[in-house]
């Protein structure tokens, strides 16, 4: 049974038993417990438990974008797979033709087995990187805040295989802040980072083939890291990236173990009649 969450209350033991367990713990909610708990005040999120025989067996949040038709985990607690495979289910059933997107631990097989049998296409499992140790001092010059007269280099640059494309990054100003790397009239990268919270995270880094290795990366991520100060600044990278985690260990960032995390997406399939 799927019954919406209008109060944490009752949940606390569960959420706090499936938060400390490695193989079930949900990487938004070590991120940030808020993540989970203010999302009963965001209209467009909306908790529910997953209920058998009056046993919690099962939490999530989602946010759903009906005007995007898109729909996000943000958290998914659980260690069965049929309770996971009953809210699937249930978040299908209003929405045909929505992308559904998850960021799980990749250790919860509860949540990977369900995705596999969807078809989801799934990302390379990533690491949690924090800032810890101390920025370099390099120049910085060629770096500058978006403005207008750069908007068509950035979207021709950005990728849009991706839910945060280049428009609906400059459509938050609120939540994002974007840098570019500039250098005779030609952008030569990006960087978009979020603004708006204590631990912002970098979301895109981005620099052309050609001028990669000329220093623009670790330019971008040191003014980056500059503007969001006094606020602390984390990325994820793919565990197996040895030039992303030693470009961002450059700029001072070390992993956090315990916080990998693996990325899936699908469509939920149209009905037809």
């Amino acid at each position: 049974m799927i019954q919406e969450i209008h109060s944490f209350d009752e949940y606390k033991d569960f959420i706090g038993e499936l938060a400390n367990d490695p193989f079930c713990s949900d990487p938004h909610f070590t991120y940030s417990r808020d993540n989970l708990f203010r999302s009963l005040k965001d209209k467009d999120e909306y908790a529910y438990a997953v209920l058998k025989n009056g046993i919690t067996e099962g939490l999530f949040v989602w946010l759903v974008l009906p005007e995007d038709r898109y729909i996000e985990m943000i958290i998914g607690f659980t260690r069965k797979e049929e309770a996971f495979t009953e809210m699937l289910s249930f978040m299908e059933k209003d929405h045909c033709g929505y992308r559904m997107d998850f960021v799980f631990n990749p250790q919860n097989t509860a949540i990977l087995e369900p995705l596999k049998l969807k078809g989801a296409v799934f990302e390379p499992e990533q690491q949690k990187m924090i800032l810890t140790g101390q920025v370099p001092n390099v120049s910085t010059s060629q770096i500058e805040l978006f403005s207008d007269e750069w908007e068509k280099q950035y979207c021709d640059l950005h990728s849009t295989d991706t839910y945060w494309t280049a428009r609906r990054i400059l459509e938050a100003p609120d939540k994002f802040r974007v840098l570019l790397a500039i250098k005779d009239g030609q952008v030569q990268g990006y960087i978009d980072v979020q603004c708006c919270y204590d631990i912002n995270e970098i979301y895109a880094l981005f620099v052309r083939p050609e001028a990669a290795r000329q220093g623009y990366e670790l330019a971008l991520l040191v003014k980056a890291i500059e503007l969001n100060l006094p606020n602390q600044m984390m990325v994820v990278v793919d565990v197996d990236s040895e030039k992303e985690i030693e470009l961002f260990s450059a700029a001072g960032f070390s992993k956090m173990k315990g916080h990998n995390s693996i990325s899936a997406s699908y469509k939920v399939r149209t009905l037809v009649n």
